[in-house]
């Protein structure tokens, strides 16, 4: 299979790079070459983060993908994170002490092969950087306009759950596109770029925004079809519907005035379209979309309470309450991690 090109290795570790949360990367056509890049691009020097965080990279799976994958792809990558230092702990997790640590995992449920990979992490970079107000991690919306299809796919489902967010995220993409044009026009001209417009014309690809930008709104037009709306999305979604109903109806009367008729019946089969389509919204039962981790959350909270009770009790513990509290620390770490993850991208749009 060939191997991939250097752009789009190099796009993926800045991303990497740039991640300040877990994330889920696909390496469909990786070879060796590939595999080597991104380890020593990505993973040679430690992120500048607080947290630890899980990158996971499908390497692989059943029939269906199989072809998709290079047959050797889970040994490639895990040799090129080898050479540069990282060690295989099948029980890593979200803790630092998995730092520099990777595990390969056949996920049955999906029929998948994952490589995840626990960077090497440094807080006090992070720190330094945070003070500085020079954070160098990429935000959402330069994720979402760097990231290619597939990786965009994913970040779109883990990240995005509702159809508000997904606004956002259209918003975005129509934003970059826009950008991408507008700096294609000044070289038109004749106009030097900026180093920063230099980096954004080499870095946002014409093509992937648009099929980011197709895929996306057939997902929101399928999860309205499909009844994935929550009380508000539904009444947001009517709102819409009849705004847009408004305006058909004025241009209706304005083609029936002008004695345009074809232009008239045209439009009188929209309207009916878009009066079907309302109806279909307006008859649909709200969903209540629970956030990710819900449960587990609420679970460590309530035991973290517990805890604290124990931590500040004036009596004397016995040796086994003592020992409780060691579990404290790595509490805290993974209630954080779930915290983050579950918080996803734009929650301010819900």
């Amino acid at each position: 299979m060939a191997d991939s090109g250097d752009d789009r290795t190099k796009k993926l570790a800045l991303a990497i790079r740039g991640s300040t949360d877990s994330n889920e990367f696909d390496l469909q056509g990786y070879g060796a070459e590939s595999c080597d890049a991104l380890a020593l691009n990505a993973f040679a020097k430690p992120l500048p983060l607080k947290e630890m965080v899980r990158f996971s990279f499908t390497v692989g799976g059943g029939k269906k993908v199989r072809q998709k994958y290079n047959d050797g792809l889970p040994t490639l990558l895990c040799d090129a994170l080898k050479r540069v230092g990282f060690t295989e702990d099948r029980g890593a997790s979200l803790s630092l002490d998995s730092a520099g640590c990777y595990k390969y995992q056949h996920n049955t449920d999906t029929d998948l092969k994952v490589v995840h990979v626990f960077p090497r992490i440094d807080p006090e970079a992070a720190a330094a950087s945070e003070a500085t107000g020079a954070a160098d991690s990429l935000a959402p919306e330069q994720l979402i306009a760097f990231s290619e299809l597939a990786t965009f796919k994913k970040m779109i489902a883990a990240k995005t759950p509702s159809l508000n967010r997904r606004k956002r995220v259209l918003e975005v993409l129509k934003v970059a596109r826009a950008t991408l044009q507008a700096l294609e026009e000044k070289m038109a001209a004749v106009q030097p770029l900026t180093d920063e417009e230099q980096l954004q014309y080499d870095s946002l690809d014409a093509e992937g925004l648009e099929a980011k930008q197709a895929w996306l709104t057939q997902q929101m037009e399928n999860m309205v079809a499909e009844g994935q709306l929550t009380k508000n999305e539904q009444a947001a979604v009517l709102e819409q519907l009849t705004a847009k109903l408004a305006a058909l109806e004025e241009k209706l009367a304005q083609a029936e005035a002008s004695g345009k008729e074809k232009q008239a019946e045209k439009l009188r089969e929209m309207r009916d379209e878009l009066i079907k389509r309302s109806d279909a919204v307006r008859q649909l039962k709200p969903i209540v979309r629970r956030p990710k981790f819900e449960a587990e959350i609420k679970a460590a909270r309530k035991k973290l309470a517990e805890l604290e009770k124990l931590e500040n009790s004036k009596k004397i513990l016995p040796l086994e309450e003592v020992q409780k509290l060691n579990a404290k620390p790595k509490l805290l770490e993974d209630l954080k991690a779930m915290e983050i993850e579950s918080a996803g991208w734009f929650p301010d749009a819900d």
